[in-house]
């Protein structure tokens, strides 16, 4: 890997010093102007790029598009403004030369008299899409998913550097990119794309879980997008803790182009562009394959035993029409193998317990989906998305008998089958400037087909985890109204409700949120609400067997989890591109399954996926749990070529099991800091090519774990926790220091970038957990991921 590493530098400072091209390239920037409530086009909106001379602009026509041609590439600032309307600007937006531009811009209606009307312009790359949403939001571009250290274009290790968010020492791996937000398990975090929800979008992610190994999602195919770490708007329900509310770009409408990357992720292809001339439609594909199953197939095998496979397609097909709206077609799939086959040769076996076993793993997760929005009047839209999704997933574990030719000897085996057909409805009505409601439904029909069954050495024997066919239905219901008193003052309301079919249990939640501008740089916010995500559905259908053969699932008829929070937050601007926000959170958490069993002290908070459910033992709905704390961000927006962003939290995490006593939860790291900033250097005759550099440190408490029995788990053979001390020990404090390099070269009509990023560049061993090792019958710990360098090039044209 040191070899590849010195490999990719070369080539890198080859490129620099051979780039000798003097030409100034330019490239066009086009896109649309609408009202952020109504989405109605804006017919005479003014934009302009203010950081050139002369000043180049244009206007809208009455579709609300506008084009400015023949830019010189670069970082440019904009500014839009329009008769009545709240004035925007958004600064150092990059344009390349290897693919156009394309805005689209919604601009807020003033809330006072157009004669009282102050325009002030203010760079709103830290305010949230949702116009609905008050507090603990953020949007995000794709640009920063690629800028920011050990990311890799990736959107859920992007928000790990975002306050609230935990990481490695917070009860998570750092391999992965599951994320635990202010205290919560990774299972409370919800995916929606295009407006609707959506399957865990991540290779190699477990049953129930939010994350994964490797993003499906592909930084060609998104556009700016929201990211929640708590009190949601009303129109958000099953989720508890986070919300990705992910936006698909349209592909260019006018002009054909292409993006090639090939790197340590994958072969990735995209393609975009107009049906044809004389049509607004657009398509968007791209396509990637895993690089390591490239280099298997040359034979080569640079992972190890475990070669991990995988691929996937996401796509977006735009067709506005003059009179029946805009309709899009969109999907988003991926397929992944993972599986280790032991050598038939037990002389070779270094632990002969261990190394006797193998495993192979499939997954299959796929989303398409249908969207259309229509102009009802002036005012108002109505938007219709429906979706088919599935999520298949099989895998088998065995062991080999040496004594009788090495045969398979089965020790478990899963298979889940997961299909959900989705459509959600929403009603949009702007009544005036200082109102707009908003209301809608969601239905959801899911199938399930489970099957786990697993040996039982004592009895030679299979026991039945799950054995589980059927549907189940989840209704959803929301109405939401935003009230602005003027420009100062902003009150968002509403209510949002849950019918989970499955047990017929239910939950109307109401929200609330109030944002006051103190002044042009000072705000005030404040949110709270109800929340509630049901478990996945074999947590309801595990099964428990009892003499005579007969079985049951105890667990099908337990209420949803549920989740009051309230968030308090203070915004400062502390100069032109510098901002500092605080916000305070209390959550309390009531209606937890927990285990009837006493001494396991077993809670649902504490589960990352479904396998950390004890399978068929009795749960209730009398735990409780909560997470209160203080996040806090520092960002200067980047400008003058460089950016940093500091974001601390401060936070217990704590969970009451069935025995009354409170306890530290799994994920109670208690504090992260995350230090990042980078600087660019333009460089060429031209000065158009640019050079990257940006750096992360990450500082967080350590992992919890129930300390190690030592007595017990020498009688077993194996490791056994003592539970009456659960999650009572820390591992170490984690830290490490992550470092990327990039090189962006512009050529005619090309654009060429070669990215290198290096997590843990010290090597730290950050421990992640304590285990009993049978064979020198001591404790030992398992360690987080070392130095991991990762190299990518991409081409534009």
């Amino acid at each position: 890997m040191q070899n590849l590493l010195k490999i990719a530098f070369a080539l890198l400072f080859l490129t620099i010093i051979q780039q000798a091209d003097g030409q100034a390239y330019q490239q066009n920037i086009r896109g649309t102007i609408i009202d952020a409530d109504s989405k109605m086009p804006l017919i005479g909106a003014n934009i302009a790029i203010t950081n050139i001379d002369p000043v180049k602009g244009s206007s809208t026509d009455v579709d609300g598009y506008f084009k400015i041609e023949n830019v010189d590439i670069g970082r440019i600032d904009i500014m839009v403004t329009y008769l009545g309307y709240e004035t925007t600007a958004s600064k150092n937006i990059l344009l390349t030369s290897g693919k156009e531009l394309v805005l689209n811009i919604e601009l807020t209606e003033s809330a006072t008299l157009l004669e009282e009307v102050v325009v002030k312009a203010s760079n709103q790359k830290a305010e949230v899409l949702n116009e609905m949403a008050t507090v603990s939001a953020r949007s995000f571009s794709v640009e920063e998913t690629s800028r920011y250290a050990s990311s890799l274009s990736d959107p859920a290790r992007m928000a790990q550097n975002y306050a609230g968010v935990s990481i490695g020492g917070g009860g998570t791996d750092d391999l992965f990119n599951e994320i635990v937000v202010r205290g919560n398990s990774p299972r409370g975090v919800m995916w929606r794309l295009e407006g609707i929800e959506i399957p865990n979008p991540n290779h190699f992610g477990a049953l129930g879980n939010s994350g994964g190994a490797i993003s499906m999602l592909s930084s060609s195919t998104l556009s700016n997008s929201d990211f929640y770490t708590g009190a949601f708007p009303s129109e958000f329900g099953n989720a508890t803790s986070g919300v990705f509310d992910l936006n698909m770009r349209n592909g260019n409408n006018e002009k054909r182009e292409y993006a090639i990357m090939f790197g340590a992720l994958g072969l990735e292809v995209a393609a975009e562009g107009p049906f044809s001339k004389n049509s607004k439609a657009s398509y968007l594909i791209n396509y990637r394959y895993s690089t390591l199953a490239l280099l298997e197939a040359a034979g080569l095998n640079p992972a190890g035993d475990v070669l991990p496979k995988y691929q996937d397609l996401s796509f977006k097909i735009n067709v506005p029409t003059k009179k029946a709206g805009v309709f899009s077609l969109f999907g988003l799939g991926g397929a992944n193998v993972a599986s280790f086959v032991p050598k038939q040769d037990s002389s070779l076996w270094v632990n002969y317990d261990d190394d006797k076993w193998g495993f192979s793993e499939n997954q299959i997760v796929g989303t398409i989906g249908l969207s259309h929005r229509y102009l009802l009047t002036d005012k108002s839209y109505i938007r219709t998305v429906a979706v088919a999704s599935s999520d298949n997933y099989d895998d088998e574990e065995y062991y080999l008998v040496p004594e009788n030719n090495y045969d398979r000897m089965l020790d478990n085996f899963s298979n889940f089958k997961n299909n959900t057909f989705r459509i959600s409805t929403t009603y949009t009505n702007k009544i005036d400037a200082k109102n707009t409601f908003r209301a809608g439904g969601i239905a959801s029909h899911i199938t399930y087909n489970f099957k786990t069954e697993y040996l039982v050495d004592e009895e030679n024997r299979f026991a039945t985890l799950f054995d589980n066919k059927g549907s189940t239905q989840m209704y959803q219901a929301f109405a939401h109204w935003k009230h602005r008193f003027n420009e100062k003052l902003t009150l968002n309301g509403g209510l949002h409700y849950t019918l989970f079919a499955l047990n017929n249990t239910s939950s109307l939640e109401p929200r609330l949120g109030l944002k006051w501008k103190l002044s042009d740089k000072r705000s005030l916010s404040f949110a709270l609400g109800i929340h509630s995500k049901p478990e996945h559905i074999s947590f309801y259908l595990a099964e428990q067997s009892y003499a005579g053969g007969i079985r049951t699932s105890p667990n099908k008829d337990l209420d949803m989890l549920k989740s009051g929070q309230a968030v308090i937050g203070y915004d400062q601007a502390l100069g032109k591109d510098l901002r500092l926000s605080v916000e305070a959170y209390y959550q309390h958490l009531y209606d937890v399954p927990v285990l009837k069993d006493t001494l396991s002290r077993g809670s649902i908070i504490n589960t990352n996926d479904i396998w950390d459910i004890i399978g068929g033992n009795e749960a209730v709905n009398e735990g409780t749990g909560r997470n209160y704390g203080i996040d806090l961000t520092l960002e200067k927006l980047f400008s003058n070529q460089y950016y940093f962003l500091l974001t601390g939290s401060l936070f217990e995490s704590k969970f009451t099991p069935i025995d009354g006593v409170e306890y530290n939860t799994r994920f109670n790291s208690n504090y992260q800091l995350n230090i990042l900033g980078g600087k660019e250097f333009k460089v060429g005759k031209t000065k158009k090519n640019i050079i990257g550099v940006n750096v992360k440190a990450v500082y967080g408490g350590g992992n919890r774990y129930s300390p190690v029995d030592i007595a017990a788990s020498m009688e077993e053979g194996y490791t056994v926790r003592d539970r009456s001390k659960i999650y009572s020990i820390s591992v170490p404090d984690y830290y490490r220091f992550d470092l990327g390099l990039s090189y962006k070269i512009n050529k005619k009509n090309t654009t060429h970038s070669i990215m290198i990023d290096i997590q843990n560049v010290t090597g730290r061993q950050n421990v992640f957990s304590e285990y009993f090792n049978q064979n020198t019958q001591k404790s030992e710990f398992y360690y987080q991921t070392g130095f991991l360098p990762t190299f990518n090039y991409r081409v534009e044209f």
